[in-house]
């Protein structure tokens, strides 16, 4: 989200807050098709393989650094993320390990996105294939950056919104899997959340309420808070808990500091969310210049699996609340990254436990625990415990400070549930994938059997004119002699 990177830890909560600048891969301009198109070989071109889109891709790493699976560049493995919120509109960011810098000539183009802090510039590349599940996509323009994409160093991609516009994606978080499906026919109920494309930024923007207040709020899955909220609003978070923190992350020109408060409940259209922490940007951020009050991003997105249909403005949750499970507010308050053999100490968060001793930014921790921090090999959930539980921070060449952990962010008498125990889990929309598996039946089978199937993707509500005049001309070959073939 709004080309914004930072590798920081706080404690045990693995806060990316990526704004990423990223792209769309033009599948207005190029839809994905069951063939691969017959264009020349400097134009880019696609092939989409349905049987293939209905499987699933494994999700891979921490889930609360964002939803990312594996995905093939120029014949080489690696791993692709999601940013709906990106700033860049044209192209997908790429990591320069994949496509060089160096490969582009003197005069190529470069995209700038305007994120917390300053700008950043990409240079225009060009990438030979990038495969995502049934879609192959060849000879795409990409941005490169030699910049990290993520707090996984594995992430050579970031996807952005547009891609989706042609897609369906399914994140089924309690199997740690996620597909990519044809677009256009997730049914709309009760319980389908809208989401709109903004005319003026094409960002994805739902209904939320937050404190009562109703507002249109981005759809940011290129951070895992909850949510961000304006300093210009501050109705929107006079519900908040006494207790307020802050936390520090790296925009384009370098740190910044943001207000934190926890809020008793959010809502994301009609769905209750449960308790949520609530970052609030500093005056003049992206967010404010957008014109949003707030973003939604995969801290609430986490608490559900989801369909989002971007392509039907649709997006809709189901499965059991996991919120819960979830849900891990900082118990120290201790922002920290790696420095040669030890963390060093960026920030010690407002009223949190490590603001009561002498703990500083600048200081170099050598221990924790008892266990030097080379020998605990990147594991450091220790520096933020259970409630209740001591964790023991060794100062180098300094003393060894006790901070007992507590959780000062929860909203007081508020259990992190989204609804009352016993719920039953929402059932998975009717449907989804029907279109998919329809398409590949329709080009692969003959006689009434391939009809039918076509005339599902045919009948389908918001399916691209592209996919229907597909199955048209494939229906046509079932009966030859009919004077328009098409809607039965």
């Amino acid at each position: 989200m709004f080309a914004a990177h930072r590798f920081e830890k706080i404690g045990s909560l693995m806060n990316r807050m990526l704004p990423l600048a990223i792209a769309k891969l033009c599948l207005v301009a190029f839809p994905p098709y069951t063939y691969a198109q017959t264009q020349t070989e400097t134009q880019p071109t696609f092939s989409f393989n349905a049987t293939r889109a209905m499987q699933w891709l494994p999700l891979s790493g921490d889930e609360a650094d964002g939803i990312i699976f594996p995905v093939t560049v120029n014949g080489q493995a690696t791993y692709a993320d999601i940013d709906t919120g990106s700033t860049v509109s044209d192209v997908a960011l790429f990591s320069s390990k994949l496509v060089p810098l160096a490969d582009g000539a003197k005069d190529a183009k470069t995209i700038s996105a305007k994120g917390y802090g300053g700008v950043s510039h990409y240079p225009i590349r060009r990438a030979d294939s990038l495969v995502i599940g049934g879609l192959t996509l060849l000879n795409q323009q990409v941005a490169v950056t030699d910049q990290p994409l993520s707090r996984d160093d594995r992430v050579g991609v970031t996807i952005g919104i547009n891609l989706l516009m042609g897609l369906t994606l399914q994140v089924d978080w309690e199997n740690r899997r996620a597909r990519f499906l044809l677009g256009g026919d997730l049914p709309k109920d009760s319980g389908t959340v809208t989401v709109a494309i903004e005319t003026r930024t094409r960002f994805p923007v739902v209904d939320a309420e937050i404190c009562g207040i109703q507002v249109k709020a981005l759809l940011d899955t290129g951070t895992d808070s909850d949510v961000h909220l304006v300093p210009e609003q501050e109705k929107l978070w006079e519900c908040a808990a006494p207790v307020r923190s802050d936390i520090r992350s790296i925009g384009a020109g370098g740190p910044i500091i943001k207000g934190l408060a926890s809020l008793p409940t959010a809502r994301i259209g009609g769905r209750p969310m449960g308790p949520t922490m609530a970052s609030i940007d500093p005056e003049g951020g992206p967010l404010s210049r957008w014109g949003f009050s707030a973003s939604v991003g995969t801290g609430l997105l986490r608490r559900s699996n989801f369909v989002l249909d971007a392509g039907s403005s649709a997006l809709a949750f189901y499965g059991p609340d996991r919120t819960a499970r979830v849900t891990d507010r900082t118990r120290i308050g201790i922002q920290y990254r790696p420095d040669g053999n030890g963390l060093l100490i960026t920030h010690i968060m407002k009223a949190s436990p490590a603001s009561q001793t002498i703990l500083k930014p600048g200081d170099r921790i050598c221990t924790l625990n008892g266990r030097t921090i080379e020998a605990l090999a990147g594991k450091y959930g220790d520096i933020s415990p259970p409630v209740g539980k001591t964790a023991r921070i060794g100062v180098c060449a300094g003393p060894t400070v006790s901070i007992v952990a507590s959780d000062y962010l929860a909203f007081p008498g508020t259990p992190d549930i989204a609804f009352p125990a016993g719920t039953p889990a929402v059932p998975e929309p009717a449907g989804v994938g029907r279109v998919t598996e329809a398409f590949s039946r329709c080009i692969s089978l003959s006689g009434e059997e391939m009809a039918e199937a076509c005339s599902i993707v045919l009948n389908a509500p918001r399916v691209a004119n592209f996919w229907k005049e597909t199955a048209r001309k494939r229906q046509a070959t079932a009966f030859p002699n009919a004077a328009t073939p098409g809607i039965p």
